[in-house]
Protein backbone atom coordinates (compact mmCIF):
# COMPACT_ATOMS: atom_id res chain seq x y z
CA UNK A 1 0.00 0.00 0.00
CA UNK A 2 1.29 3.56 -0.95
CA UNK A 3 1.44 6.13 1.78
CA UNK A 4 -1.71 8.28 2.29
CA UNK A 5 -1.46 11.78 1.84
CA UNK A 6 -2.74 12.28 5.07
CA UNK A 7 -0.03 10.69 7.21
CA UNK A 8 2.61 13.29 5.78
CA UNK A 9 1.66 16.01 7.68
CA UNK A 10 1.11 14.34 10.61
CA UNK A 11 4.41 13.00 10.41
CA UNK A 12 6.38 16.17 9.58
CA UNK A 13 4.87 17.61 13.02
CA UNK A 14 5.87 14.38 14.87
CA UNK A 15 9.31 14.88 13.47
CA UNK A 16 9.59 18.28 14.51
CA UNK A 17 8.25 16.84 17.79
CA UNK A 18 11.07 15.06 18.33
CA UNK A 19 13.76 17.38 17.16
CA UNK A 20 12.66 19.91 19.45
CA UNK A 21 13.40 17.30 22.32
CA UNK A 22 9.98 16.30 22.81
CA UNK A 23 10.99 12.67 21.93
CA UNK A 24 8.74 10.78 24.78
CA UNK A 25 5.81 12.67 23.23
CA UNK A 26 6.40 11.99 19.88
CA UNK A 27 7.29 8.17 20.53
CA UNK A 28 3.79 7.82 21.95
CA UNK A 29 2.01 9.71 18.99
CA UNK A 30 4.41 7.55 16.37
CA UNK A 31 3.30 3.92 18.61
CA UNK A 32 -0.58 4.73 17.96
CA UNK A 33 0.15 6.09 13.97
CA UNK A 34 2.23 2.77 13.64
CA UNK A 35 -0.17 0.90 14.87
CA UNK A 36 -2.75 2.49 12.33
CA UNK A 37 -0.71 2.54 9.06
CA UNK A 38 2.28 -0.74 10.16
CA UNK A 39 3.00 -0.89 6.61
CA UNK A 40 4.18 2.48 6.35
CA UNK A 41 7.64 2.59 6.64
CA UNK A 42 8.47 6.06 7.47
CA UNK A 43 6.33 6.21 10.53
CA UNK A 44 7.98 3.05 11.68
CA UNK A 45 11.35 4.42 11.21
CA UNK A 46 10.22 7.86 12.90
CA UNK A 47 8.94 5.77 15.74
CA UNK A 48 12.09 3.88 15.99
CA UNK A 49 14.54 7.67 16.08
CA UNK A 50 11.67 8.83 18.52
CA UNK A 51 12.57 6.25 21.38
CA UNK A 52 16.02 6.55 20.74
CA UNK A 53 16.17 9.99 21.36
CA UNK A 54 13.58 9.53 24.41
CA UNK A 55 16.42 7.12 25.59
CA UNK A 56 13.62 3.99 25.17
CA UNK A 57 16.45 1.79 24.23
CA UNK A 58 15.11 -1.68 24.57
CA UNK A 59 11.72 -0.73 22.64
CA UNK A 60 14.00 1.07 20.32
CA UNK A 61 16.18 -2.16 19.03
CA UNK A 62 12.76 -3.76 18.05
CA UNK A 63 11.88 -0.71 16.79
CA UNK A 64 15.03 -0.01 14.53
CA UNK A 65 14.13 -3.45 12.78
CA UNK A 66 12.80 -1.40 10.36
CA UNK A 67 16.10 -0.70 9.03
CA UNK A 68 15.79 -4.62 7.31
CA UNK A 69 12.40 -3.41 5.04
CA UNK A 70 14.11 0.10 4.32
CA UNK A 71 17.54 -1.51 3.01
CA UNK A 72 16.86 -5.08 2.12
CA UNK A 73 19.92 -4.60 -0.60
CA UNK A 74 22.37 -4.06 2.91
CA UNK A 75 21.30 -7.49 4.37
CA UNK A 76 22.32 -10.69 3.07
CA UNK A 77 20.06 -14.00 2.97
CA UNK A 78 21.01 -16.28 5.68
CA UNK A 79 19.09 -19.86 5.01
CA UNK A 80 19.36 -23.14 6.08
CA UNK A 81 18.67 -26.80 4.53
CA UNK A 82 15.10 -27.42 4.69
CA UNK A 83 13.41 -30.22 3.46
CA UNK A 84 12.29 -28.66 0.59
CA UNK A 85 15.02 -26.78 0.04
CA UNK A 86 17.17 -23.44 1.39
CA UNK A 87 15.16 -21.84 4.51
CA UNK A 88 15.19 -18.74 6.10
CA UNK A 89 17.34 -19.42 9.41
CA UNK A 90 15.87 -17.77 12.92
CA UNK A 91 17.58 -14.81 13.96
CA UNK A 92 18.51 -15.21 17.86
CA UNK A 93 17.08 -12.63 19.85
CA UNK A 94 18.33 -12.82 23.26
CA UNK A 95 17.59 -15.28 25.80
CA UNK A 96 19.70 -18.35 26.63
CA UNK A 97 23.26 -18.20 24.49
CA UNK A 98 23.42 -20.35 21.37
CA UNK A 99 26.42 -22.99 21.31
CA UNK A 100 27.25 -21.64 17.58
CA UNK A 101 25.97 -17.94 16.12
CA UNK A 102 26.35 -16.17 12.85
CA UNK A 103 26.95 -12.85 13.02
CA UNK A 104 26.44 -10.48 10.37
CA UNK A 105 28.28 -7.15 9.79
CA UNK A 106 25.94 -4.35 8.25
CA UNK A 107 25.90 -0.99 6.89
CA UNK A 108 28.92 1.42 7.33
CA UNK A 109 32.50 0.84 8.68
CA UNK A 110 31.59 2.99 11.36
CA UNK A 111 29.09 1.44 12.50
CA UNK A 112 31.25 -2.29 12.07
CA UNK A 113 34.00 -0.24 14.55
CA UNK A 114 31.07 0.60 17.15
CA UNK A 115 29.30 -2.63 17.60
CA UNK A 116 32.33 -5.20 17.09
CA UNK A 117 33.38 -4.14 21.09
CA UNK A 118 29.95 -6.26 21.73
CA UNK A 119 31.70 -10.28 19.77
CA UNK A 120 34.03 -10.79 22.69
CA UNK A 121 31.15 -10.75 25.09
CA UNK A 122 29.75 -13.54 22.91
CA UNK A 123 32.65 -15.83 23.31
CA UNK A 124 33.45 -14.79 27.01
CA UNK A 125 29.76 -16.53 27.20
CA UNK A 126 31.34 -19.87 25.46
CA UNK A 127 29.35 -19.03 22.13
CA UNK A 128 31.30 -20.55 19.09
CA UNK A 129 31.20 -17.01 17.05
CA UNK A 130 31.08 -16.78 13.27
CA UNK A 131 31.70 -13.18 12.12
CA UNK A 132 31.18 -11.81 8.72
CA UNK A 133 32.52 -8.47 8.66
CA UNK A 134 33.73 -5.88 5.75
CA UNK A 135 37.31 -7.16 4.69
CA UNK A 136 38.63 -3.81 4.87
CA UNK A 137 38.70 -3.03 8.80
CA UNK A 138 39.10 -7.25 9.96
CA UNK A 139 43.04 -6.37 10.60
CA UNK A 140 41.95 -3.14 12.39
CA UNK A 141 39.12 -5.14 14.51
CA UNK A 142 42.12 -7.97 15.42
CA UNK A 143 41.88 -7.06 19.21
CA UNK A 144 38.44 -8.13 19.19
CA UNK A 145 38.09 -10.80 17.31
CA UNK A 146 40.28 -13.38 19.06
CA UNK A 147 39.17 -16.55 19.45
CA UNK A 148 36.24 -16.00 16.18
CA UNK A 149 35.63 -17.34 13.57
CA UNK A 150 36.29 -14.11 11.38
CA UNK A 151 35.10 -14.56 7.76
CA UNK A 152 35.35 -11.47 4.68
CA UNK A 153 31.74 -10.37 3.38
CA UNK A 154 30.74 -10.11 -0.08
CA UNK A 155 30.82 -13.72 -1.21
CA UNK A 156 28.67 -16.44 -0.42
CA UNK A 157 29.98 -19.24 2.08
CA UNK A 158 28.65 -22.02 4.23
CA UNK A 159 29.34 -22.01 8.10
CA UNK A 160 28.59 -25.45 9.74
CA UNK A 161 26.75 -26.22 13.09
CA UNK A 162 25.11 -22.99 13.30
CA UNK A 163 21.13 -22.84 13.98
CA UNK A 164 20.78 -19.00 14.33
CA UNK A 165 22.50 -15.56 13.47
CA UNK A 166 21.76 -12.25 13.98
CA UNK A 167 22.83 -8.75 12.49
CA UNK A 168 25.79 -7.06 14.19
CA UNK A 169 23.75 -4.39 15.20
CA UNK A 170 21.31 -6.39 17.28
CA UNK A 171 23.55 -7.41 19.74
CA UNK A 172 22.74 -5.15 22.33
CA UNK A 173 19.24 -5.69 22.51
CA UNK A 174 20.06 -9.82 22.01
CA UNK A 175 22.40 -9.66 24.55
CA UNK A 176 20.42 -7.74 27.00
CA UNK A 177 22.51 -4.90 27.92
CA UNK A 178 21.60 -1.99 29.34
CA UNK A 179 22.43 1.13 28.30
CA UNK A 180 25.09 1.88 31.37
CA UNK A 181 26.90 -1.38 29.90
CA UNK A 182 27.28 0.08 26.27
CA UNK A 183 30.45 0.90 26.58
CA UNK A 184 32.21 -1.86 27.77
CA UNK A 185 35.71 -1.66 27.86
CA UNK A 186 37.51 1.33 26.27
CA UNK A 187 39.87 1.03 24.79
CA UNK A 188 39.01 -1.73 22.86
CA UNK A 189 41.14 -1.11 19.49
CA UNK A 190 44.78 -0.75 19.40
CA UNK A 191 47.36 0.75 16.78
CA UNK A 192 50.18 -0.91 15.75
CA UNK A 193 53.82 0.14 18.29
CA UNK A 194 55.82 0.50 14.83
CA UNK A 195 53.45 2.41 12.84
CA UNK A 196 52.25 4.99 15.87
CA UNK A 197 56.42 5.07 16.54
CA UNK A 198 56.51 6.19 12.64
CA UNK A 199 53.79 8.84 12.69
CA UNK A 200 55.03 10.27 15.89
CA UNK A 201 58.50 11.31 14.41
CA UNK A 202 56.72 12.42 11.31
CA UNK A 203 53.75 14.12 13.05
CA UNK A 204 56.56 15.63 15.62
CA UNK A 205 55.97 17.15 18.74
CA UNK A 206 55.38 21.05 17.93
CA UNK A 207 52.03 22.27 19.05
CA UNK A 208 48.84 21.35 19.58
CA UNK A 209 48.30 18.66 17.08
CA UNK A 210 44.00 18.05 16.17
CA UNK A 211 43.21 15.69 13.58
CA UNK A 212 40.52 17.13 11.30
CA UNK A 213 37.72 15.06 9.17
CA UNK A 214 35.03 17.14 7.34
CA UNK A 215 33.37 14.65 5.22
CA UNK A 216 31.72 11.57 5.08
CA UNK A 217 30.68 9.24 2.33
CA UNK A 218 28.40 11.67 0.07
CA UNK A 219 25.91 8.63 -1.32
CA UNK A 220 24.65 8.06 2.21
CA UNK A 221 21.41 9.93 3.12
CA UNK A 222 22.36 11.53 6.09
CA UNK A 223 25.13 13.31 4.26
CA UNK A 224 23.50 16.31 3.61
CA UNK A 225 22.95 17.32 7.73
CA UNK A 226 26.33 15.77 8.64
CA UNK A 227 29.28 16.67 6.48
CA UNK A 228 30.35 20.62 5.91
CA UNK A 229 32.88 22.47 3.99
CA UNK A 230 36.58 22.55 4.95
CA UNK A 231 36.27 25.96 5.57
CA UNK A 232 34.07 25.83 8.63
CA UNK A 233 37.18 24.56 10.63
CA UNK A 234 38.76 27.85 10.10
CA UNK A 235 37.97 28.53 13.90
CA UNK A 236 39.74 26.10 15.27
CA UNK A 237 42.63 26.67 13.05
CA UNK A 238 42.88 29.80 13.93
CA UNK A 239 43.84 29.51 18.12
CA UNK A 240 47.47 30.07 18.97
CA UNK A 241 50.03 27.09 18.54
CA UNK A 242 47.37 24.89 16.70
CA UNK A 243 48.40 22.67 14.21
CA UNK A 244 45.69 20.74 11.77
CA UNK A 245 46.24 17.61 9.87
CA UNK A 246 44.12 16.19 7.42
CA UNK A 247 42.36 12.77 8.50
CA UNK A 248 40.11 12.88 5.88
CA UNK A 249 40.55 10.22 2.92
CA UNK A 250 38.52 9.35 -0.12
CA UNK A 251 35.75 12.31 -1.05
CA UNK A 252 36.48 15.57 -0.55
CA UNK A 253 40.50 14.38 0.43
CA UNK A 254 41.19 16.95 -2.38
CA UNK A 255 39.21 19.95 -0.77
CA UNK A 256 41.31 23.44 -0.65
CA UNK A 257 42.11 24.92 2.89
CA UNK A 258 41.47 28.42 3.24
CA UNK A 259 44.06 27.87 6.34
CA UNK A 260 47.41 25.94 7.17
CA UNK A 261 46.29 22.41 6.87
CA UNK A 262 49.08 19.52 6.84
CA UNK A 263 48.80 16.40 4.74
CA UNK A 264 49.94 13.23 5.51
CA UNK A 265 50.83 11.92 2.52
CA UNK A 266 49.42 9.39 -0.21
CA UNK A 267 50.92 6.69 2.06
CA UNK A 268 48.22 6.99 4.33
CA UNK A 269 46.54 3.67 4.50
CA UNK A 270 46.99 3.62 0.96
CA UNK A 271 46.40 -0.65 1.29
CA UNK A 272 43.42 -2.94 1.58
CA UNK A 273 43.71 -2.88 5.41
CA UNK A 274 41.79 0.62 6.15
CA UNK A 275 42.40 2.54 8.78
CA UNK A 276 45.62 1.06 10.21
CA UNK A 277 47.42 4.36 9.93
CA UNK A 278 44.67 6.37 10.64
CA UNK A 279 44.85 4.56 14.05
CA UNK A 280 48.20 5.15 14.60
CA UNK A 281 48.05 8.72 13.69
CA UNK A 282 45.13 9.43 15.96
CA UNK A 283 47.63 8.18 18.35
CA UNK A 284 50.28 10.79 18.23
CA UNK A 285 47.87 13.75 18.08
CA UNK A 286 46.36 15.38 20.55
CA UNK A 287 42.75 15.70 19.19
CA UNK A 288 40.42 15.01 16.86
CA UNK A 289 38.00 17.19 15.41
CA UNK A 290 35.46 15.07 13.09
CA UNK A 291 31.59 15.33 11.50
CA UNK A 292 29.97 12.02 12.20
CA UNK A 293 31.83 9.70 10.61
CA UNK A 294 33.88 6.15 11.37
CA UNK A 295 37.19 8.29 12.06
CA UNK A 296 34.96 9.58 15.12
CA UNK A 297 34.30 6.08 16.29
CA UNK A 298 37.74 4.96 15.68
CA UNK A 299 39.04 7.71 17.88
CA UNK A 300 36.57 6.60 20.37
CA UNK A 301 37.43 2.77 20.44
CA UNK A 302 41.17 3.91 20.69
CA UNK A 303 39.79 6.39 23.84
CA UNK A 304 41.42 9.64 22.25
CA UNK A 305 40.11 12.68 22.77
CA UNK A 306 37.66 13.78 20.64
CA UNK A 307 35.10 16.43 19.45
CA UNK A 308 32.16 15.43 16.79
CA UNK A 309 30.47 18.97 14.78
CA UNK A 310 26.85 17.88 14.67
CA UNK A 311 23.40 19.31 13.64
CA UNK A 312 21.65 20.55 16.41
CA UNK A 313 18.50 18.44 15.67
CA UNK A 314 18.95 16.10 12.51
CA UNK A 315 22.23 13.94 14.45
CA UNK A 316 21.73 10.26 13.99
CA UNK A 317 19.46 8.12 16.59
CA UNK A 318 23.02 6.96 18.30
CA UNK A 319 24.12 10.60 19.70
CA UNK A 320 20.38 10.81 21.13
CA UNK A 321 19.04 14.40 21.84
CA UNK A 322 20.64 17.22 23.35
CA UNK A 323 23.43 15.19 25.40
CA UNK A 324 27.11 16.29 24.93
CA UNK A 325 28.47 13.24 26.18
CA UNK A 326 27.41 9.87 24.42
CA UNK A 327 26.68 5.97 25.57
CA UNK A 328 29.47 4.72 23.52
CA UNK A 329 32.99 6.63 24.49
CA UNK A 330 34.22 8.56 27.74
CA UNK A 331 35.98 10.38 25.32
CA UNK A 332 34.02 11.77 22.82
CA UNK A 333 32.20 14.83 23.22
CA UNK A 334 29.43 16.36 21.14
CA UNK A 335 29.38 19.84 19.76
CA UNK A 336 25.89 20.75 18.39
CA UNK A 337 24.90 23.49 16.07
CA UNK A 338 23.46 26.18 18.39
CA UNK A 339 19.54 26.73 18.15
CA UNK A 340 19.30 23.50 16.59
CA UNK A 341 19.80 24.42 13.33
CA UNK A 342 22.65 23.70 10.99
CA UNK A 343 24.81 26.69 12.05
CA UNK A 344 28.29 24.87 11.19
CA UNK A 345 30.40 27.69 12.09
CA UNK A 346 28.75 28.09 15.14
CA UNK A 347 29.28 24.59 16.03
CA UNK A 348 33.10 25.36 15.37
CA UNK A 349 33.74 28.23 17.25
CA UNK A 350 31.98 26.49 20.67
CA UNK A 351 34.89 23.67 19.75
CA UNK A 352 37.33 26.25 19.18
CA UNK A 353 36.40 27.87 22.62
CA UNK A 354 36.41 24.39 24.54
CA UNK A 355 39.80 23.66 23.15
CA UNK A 356 40.89 27.30 24.58
CA UNK A 357 39.61 27.10 27.58
CA UNK A 358 40.98 22.93 28.15
CA UNK A 359 37.36 21.64 28.74
CA UNK A 360 37.75 18.41 26.78
CA UNK A 361 37.38 14.90 27.19
CA UNK A 362 40.58 13.23 28.58
CA UNK A 363 41.92 10.23 27.43
CA UNK A 364 41.06 7.02 28.66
Amino acid sequence: MSDAPDIAPILALLEDARDAGRCREAATALQALSQLRPENLHVRAALARALFGAGLWQEAWDAYEVRFDLMPEVFTKVTRPGPNGPEPMPIWRGGALPEALLVMGEQGLGDTIQFARFLPMLRAGGVRVHAVLDPRVMKLLAPVLEGIDARPGGAAGRVQGVKAWLPLLNLPRALGLRPQQYQGRIPYLAAEPARVAHWRKRIGHQGYRIGIVWQGNPKAPVDRNRSVPLSVFAPIAALRGARLFALQKGPGEDAEAPFALERLGPEMDNTTDWFLDTAAAIMALDLVVTVDTAVLHLAGALGRPALMLTHGRNSDWRWQQGREDTLWYPSVRLVRCPDGNADWRGAAEHAAFMIRTGNLPPAV
